[in-house]
């Protein structure tokens, strides 16, 4: 490999001082161009002309990297390849469940009750009925799979009201309502207590003729697992719940309370009213849809070593980072395709997340931001900071071939089937972007390809005519690649010149700042017609470096240099310089 802005110059200088020891033997006084034949053969045999040693050229010179290439240095001079997805935020949310009122039957209880008159007494009853209610909701949100427990929002009210020739019906203390189990009851009455689910009346409570006893009540929790068989989520869909409520106690008449003096038989209604239940927060397994994409990346002002067809990287160790935030308490399990592309075409295929062929699952845990998950090809997790670190072993399909970009397809999120609490109807943010973080780092089924020119030679070479010159030169090489050159004479126009073959002989073997290599090159330039050399400008190459097993997992270093020395232009059988 050669620097670019190398102009090797060896001729230039053979050439002046050539003619400048043949010119100082011409008279001014001569016209030469007209009395003169100045074509002239210099030298015999081999004539060597010693060249101009060039300064150390750093891999940064080579690389030449424009500030917006996706392959970077880091602070240490260590380059690797780094890309950047964008992922569009999405929501985990499970739809809001309502109950309303007009789907909640209810069936009061009539309770007949017999009072016998006796002067200057109190007349009692018994009480022993009980009210109910159903709800059959057939178009729940099928998000939750299982339904163990809620926080709810509803009012009620228990309505005692009777019909008969009385004045008032009294209800004693201690009379008590008992509500289901699985419902947590609250009541804003003082003269009512609640304990656990049983409302009981504090003191004696009149209940007028023609009047009402509305007893206000509200719903705040309904534990579904502790309800009877069929009832609950049936089906995903499908609520059923079924509450018996029973009504016991003592009511009384006093005397006064009788309007005539001849027993009479009561009928007493109880009823429970509820509106709309609402499940706000709910312990259960839910199933919502969850969308992520994430945008494809587009690999750019890579540098030109990294762009040819016949480019084969095989990297130690590739990585991915994705950062996830999951601000849902429902973890999500991820599995997606990633796919490199080069001109439209698709190159390869790395499955991710549990899946055939994939990896090992994927998850991003619940409650988390800017969650670190590393994807990476070696088992040996040495040295890599993330929360979750992932072998995934062809890794390096991703950019064997540097794509044009790579994107990640068939994204399939699903929230892992566990009991979560989650408050319905609110939207949880998800938010997944990656990085690809992938060191210059080669293993020894690398080949990359570099081609470069050395030119601006005409000026030293149109007067001179010669078939056959070499160029030798030393290299001393800290890049860990070895190189192979190949080469082709160019016209001042940067055209291959089919009259001349370019031999290149040795190859420059890897190395290190610790030990450089040092090899020799030997370029050899055949002309097959007159005057061919006179037209070349100079030489263009082509490089293709491999990674020599001993330097397996070696990385790029900016700082690593390649210098070309004691370069020495020879040409054999004679030189004829036309000086007319």
């Amino acid at each position: 490999m050669a620097n670019r802005g190398l102009k090797i110059n060896t001729l230039r200088g053979l050439f002046v001082l050539s003619l400048l020891g043949i010119t100082a033997c011409v008279d001014d006084a001569y016209d030469l161009s007209k009395d003169v034949d100045m074509t002239i053969t210099v030298g015999g045999e081999n004539l060597s002309i010693p060249g101009s040693n060039t300064d150390s050229i750093t891999l940064a010179k080579i690389f030449d990297l424009d500030p917006e290439s996706d392959v970077k240095a880091d602070a240490n001079g260590d380059y690797a390849l780094t890309m950047n997805g964008e992922g569009s935020q999405s929501t985990v949310n499970v739809e809001s469940v309502i109950i309303e009122g007009d789907q909640i039957n209810t069936e009061a209880s009539t309770t007949e009750l017999n009072f016998q008159y006796v002067p200057n007494q109190n007349a009692d009853a018994t009480v022993d009925d009980y009210t109910s209610f159903n709800i059959n909701k057939t178009d729940v949100t099928t998000d939750v799979v299982e339904l163990y427990h809620s926080d709810v929002t509803s009012t009620a009210s228990l309505d005692l009201t009777f019909s008969g020739s009385v004045r008032q019906l009294n209800l004693a203390q201690g009379f008590k309502v008992t509500f289901p189990s699985y419902m947590t009851i609250h009541c804003s009455d003082s003269r009512f207590q609640i304990v656990d689910n049983t409302l009981t009346f504090a003191g004696d409570v009149a209940i007028p003729n023609n009047g009402r006893l509305s007893i206000p009540l509200s719903v705040s929790a309904i534990d579904f697992e502790t309800m009877g068989e069929g009832e609950g989520l049936v089906e995903r869909g499908h609520l059923v719940i079924n509450g018996e409520i029973p009504v016991e106690g003592r009511a009384y008449l006093r005397s006064e309370d009788f309007l005539s003096h001849q027993d009479v038989q009561l009928n007493l209604y109880t009823e429970l009213n509820i509106d709309d239940i609402e499940l706000t927060e709910v312990t259960a397994m839910v199933d919502p849809q969850i969308d992520i994409t994430i945008n494809p990346v587009q690999v750019n002002n890579l540098p030109e070593f990294l762009q040819d067809d016949e480019v084969h990287i095989d990297m130690t160790d590739p990585k991915i980072y994705l950062y996830v935030t999951n601000e849902s308490p429902v973890a999500v399990n991820f599995t997606a395709d990633m796919k490199p592309y080069k001109d439209g075409q698709q190159l390869n295929t790395v499955l991710l997340g549990d899946k055939e062929g994939g990896t090992e699952p994927i998850v991003i845990p619940a409650n988390q931001t800017d969650y670190v998950i590393c994807l990476h090809r070696l088992s040996d997790n040495s040295g890599i900071d993330a929360d979750e670190i992932i072998t995934v072993p062809n890794l390096n399909d991703l950019i064997e071939t540097i794509p044009d970009e790579i994107r990640v397809e068939n994204i399939n999120a699903k929230a892992e089937q566990e009991r979560v609490t989650m408050q319905l109807g609110r939207d949880y943010a998800v938010e997944t972007n990656y990085d690809v973080v992938a060191s210059l780092q080669f293993n020894n089924g690398t080949e990359i390809v570099y081609s470069d020119q050395m030119d601006g030679w005409n000026s030293d070479m149109q007067d001179l005519d010669a078939r056959h010159a070499e160029i030798s030169l030393d290299a001393t090489n800290t890049i860990p690649l070895n190189m192979e050159m190949t080469a082709n004479a160019i016209d001042r126009n940067g055209n291959v010149m089919d009259e001349i073959t370019a031999t290149v002989e040795g190859t420059i073997n890897a190395g290190t700042s610790a030990a450089p290599s040092v090899s020799t090159l030997t370029i050899r330039l055949e002309s097959n017609a007159d005057g061919a050399l006179k037209e070349m400008d100079g030489i263009a190459y082509r490089v293709k470096a491999t990674v020599p097993t001993e330097m397996a997992g070696t990385v790029l270093n900016e700082k690593q240099t390649l210098l070309l020395d004691n370069v020495v232009v020879t040409v054999k059988g004679g030189v004829t310089v036309d000086l007319n």
